[in-house]
């Protein structure tokens, strides 16, 4: 049994849907309920009663779920419990990619100020874990992407990033001064694991990207494009941070928002600090545009 398929069961006990659960931990509803059926066996108690209808909780679901709430909660606070015992402690900061790009050196200052007893650990995230690190407790704060609100989190913006399409450099679209969402989904393309579920997605670039191949890391996705020959969507800020010889960076519509994430009524005063110190940045970069 693992901590993260209890807080699966939780959502889901909230939810009471799996879709909608599911959608909550940035995965789809297939992998999301083989967790499910696995605590299950693993425990060897039916936690959920489902018809093609609705899903329940069963009396000994409910019995499970209360105390998974209450070791979760525990949990939550163990990493930083025994950070202060060992006298060394620490701040524990989840990144995604490029994280908060130019604007985190005056982040780092302004918090560094505020807490010089706190070191900054850094945690590397990907699309699969940048929330559920967060609402794991494995980190105290999280700079990501916000592609719709998840309950329990709350974001402060950095930055929005204009989007972009990676196309190899040997494609005819290479240079193109311009790609719309629309023709790129013409094309075979790389998914983004977190880019959306599979309802969004295949509303938004076809059937097709449901099969296409998962990319985990933002990092990676410029040598999986030069590699597969597909397309895929990220950050124009790719261009600096991920410059491939083999990709080119295409403009296209929309933009990504960067955010600082917390955990929603984490008010310990680190916490604070740090959403402080990202408005400060946001607010002194818009100053200087």
């Amino acid at each position: 049994m693992d901590l993260r398929s209890l807080r699966y069961a939780v959502t889901l006990a909230e939810e009471l849907h799996f879709g909608r659960a599911a959608r909550r931990h940035f995965i789809s509803e297939q992998p999301f309920g083989k967790r499910i059926r696995h605590l299950e066996e693993e425990i060897g108690v039916r936690v959920f009663e489902r018809t093609s209808r609705r899903v329940a909780l069963t009396p000994a679901g409910a019995l499970l779920i209360a105390d998974a709430r209450r070791l979760l909660a525990s949990v939550d606070d163990l990493s930083a419990r025994a950070a202060r015992a060992s006298g060394h402690p620490v701040f524990r900061l989840g990144v995604l990619g490029f994280g908060a790009a130019g604007l985190w050196e005056s982040m780092r200052s302004q918090f560094t100020a505020d807490h010089p007893e706190l070191a900054i650990e850094y945690s590397e995230l990907d699309f699969t874990t940048q929330h559920s690190m967060l609402q794991d407790g494995v980190v105290d704060a999280a700079i990501t992407g916000a592609l719709k609100p998840v309950r329990g989190v709350t974001y402060d913006l950095l930055f929005e990033s204009p989007l972009a399409v990676l196309v190899p450099a040997g494609s005819r679209l290479a240079h193109r001064d311009y790609l719309s969402q629309a023709e790129a989904a013409e094309h075979d393309l790389l998914r983004l694991d977190g880019m959306g579920d599979d309802e969004t997605l295949a509303g938004s670039f076809g059937e097709r990207i449901l099969a296409a191949p998962r990319i985990a890391n933002p990092a990676s996705v410029p040598m999986a494009v030069a590699t597969t020959g597909r397309l895929a969507f990220h950050s124009i800020l790719a261009r600096t941070f991920y410059a491939h010889p083999g990709v080119a960076v295409i403009p296209t519509a929309g933009t990504v928002a960067i955010v600082l994430a917390t955990r929603t009524g984490d008010e310990r005063p680190p916490v604070v600090s740090i959403r402080k110190a990202a408005r400060a940045a946001r607010i002194a970069a818009a100053s200087r545009d």
